[in-house]
């Protein structure tokens, strides 16, 4: 009989994730796409996680997102049947690549200017593939993505000409107003940007164009995105796990994702923990504690956390305590696996088998 191992044995620096909150996370998701019109294509740049990504599709995801073709890479050959890559790709090599996963999965790409797509249809071409595409328009977040009605249509009538891709929708990521912290000020400039990307499937349709794809949106607009009537589908991400970012929104969404640590240090209210900024993301600001009122997180250096809390008296040297990342995302990236744990056992260690995959 395999006796199982408590979560305080797991040696650290650890990405936990509860089962029960991730669970919980994934039925909300799931629940909620059951009574709208449009779909969930959950982006994995998140949890980079082939066992989460088929659990999403397995709740009713009609495929997943991803952001880089390393990232497909590993989707495909996990067995995601459909895959949008919500980027550009660029150059032979990465094309080739692209085109390698063909015969693995429904892979779509985004593409926004003519020598991009020229490129692509000369690596179709050469490997007798017809590859599916999405017209990128920028709904306000000043990245890639087409300007305007007269660009896309322009290279909608470039794709056409070409005979190795074929034009299957839109795309557009209204990022840059996902963390507007006021819920009817978020709904307001979300219905916008959807509004907006709507607007160009309706122009585009009007020019004789088949534009049966309209995919945007994120974990902070998913259930305003998907009410904006001509959204097909929404790559919200974060929601599975959740971080302290995604917290302030009041989503509904329960923490799932914690970093273990331990104590290595302390001196006075000065609390020093086994964890750095090579362990736990602290680009948007630093991760919280759990458990411990009236602790912070004052900084990070490369291996050690810095926690200031006055009852620092009443811990020990090799105590855990747990940090939720303040973005999910770029911590994700830093480690190796997820250690899943279900009252306080360790239940499975899933892979992270897209991190680093940024190529």
């Amino acid at each position: 009989m395999r006796v199982k191992t408590k979560k305080g044995y797991i040696d650290t620096p650890a990405l936990i994730v509860d089962l029960d909150k991730f669970e919980s996370n994934l039925k909300k998701m799931a629940d909620y796409f059951k009574g709208i019109d449009a779909d969930i294509r959950p982006h994995i740049k998140t949890h980079k996680c082939p066992v989460m990504a088929i659990k999403q599709v397995n709740a009713g995801a009609i495929g997943v997102t991803c952001a880089k073709v390393g990232e497909a890479e590993v989707m495909a050959k996990a067995g995601i049947g459909d895959i949008l890559i919500a980027n550009q790709v660029v150059g032979a090599t990465k094309i080739m690549r692209l085109l390698d996963l063909l015969h693995l999965s429904d892979v779509k790409v985004a593409v926004e200017n003519d020598g991009n797509v020229e490129e692509l249809n000369e690596g179709a071409k050469s490997r007798n593939k017809i590859l599916k595409v999405l017209i990128e328009v920028d709904v306000g977040m000043n990245r890639c993505g087409v300007r305007d009605f007269e660009e896309a249509v322009e290279l909608a009538k470039k794709i056409d000409k070409l005979k190795n891709l074929e034009l299957v929708g839109i795309m557009g990521y209204e990022g840059h107003i996902i963390f507007t912290f006021e819920r009817e000020e978020r709904k307001k400039l979300g219905t916008q940007c959807m509004e907006n990307l709507v607007d160009f499937k309706k122009h585009l349709e009007k020019e004789g164009f088949s534009i049966p794809i309209v995919s945007g949106g994120g974990t902070g607009t998913y259930d305003i995105a998907s009410k904006v009537e001509g959204v097909t589908e929404i790559q919200a991400g974060s929601y599975l796990t959740m971080d302290v970012t995604y917290g302030y929104l009041n989503l509904g969404f329960e923490q799932a994702l914690t970093l273990l640590t331990s104590i290595i240090s302390i001196h006075d209210d000065h609390v020093i923990l086994d964890c750095g900024m090579k362990a736990v993301s602290g680009e948007v600001g630093q991760p919280q504690g759990v458990g411990l009122e009236g602790a912070s997180i004052s900084s990070l250096s490369e291996e050690h956390g810095h926690m200031v809390y006055p009852e620092a008296s009443k811990l020990m040297i090799g105590q855990k305590v747990e940090l939720v990342p303040s973005h999910g995302c770029t911590t994700v990236n830093l480690h190796d696996n997820f250690y899943v744990v279900k009252d306080d056992t360790l239940e499975g260690v899933w892979e992270i088998s897209a991190r680093g995959k940024f190529l």
